[in-house]
């Protein structure tokens, strides 16, 4: 599925909460350019990059996220969040890290472990996966 038709498909399947839908359809173009562009560099796939960045900051248009996408721009500036390039690449090395796995990966990009760190508190793996499905079902046949 392509970024644009998984972001059409999240604003038919998911209740986005106003301000974020308007921001989203605002840069609708933007975003998927994004994130077509920083899935096939880092050969994550676009579906669940765009899970995530929804989940971690509405694509980037939560408040204060200032339309970054939540993975930190570097080891040593792990304040400032980046693009889609930036989520891209923390999945990746998620997926190299911890066995090819989209729940290792999400794993990583989110506590930076292989798995789920007992105690944790905001959205996991399954969170991702459950988005994911529900955006893809929209537009399945």
């Amino acid at each position: 599925m392509t970024a644009a038709a998984w972001l059409t498909a999240l604003l038919l399947a998911v209740p986005v909460p106003a301000r974020e839908r308007s921001c989203i359809l605002a840069r609708r173009e933007t975003i998927a350019a994004s994130a077509e562009a920083a899935a096939a560099a880092h050969g994550v796939p676009v579906a669940l990059l765009l899970s995530v960045a929804y989940l971690e900051s509405h694509l980037g248009c939560s408040r204060g996220s200032g339309g970054c996408w939540g993975a930190p721009i570097s080891r040593t500036r792990r304040g400032v969040a980046g693009g889609a390039d930036r989520a891209a690449s923390a999945l990746a090395l998620g997926y190299r890290r911890c066995g090819g796995t989209p729940e290792g990966a999400v794993s990583s990009f989110r506590w930076g472990r292989c798995r789920v760190p007992v105690g944790a508190h905001g959205y996991g793996p399954a969170d991702v996966l459950r988005l994911a499905a529900r955006v893809a079902a929209r537009v399945a046949p």
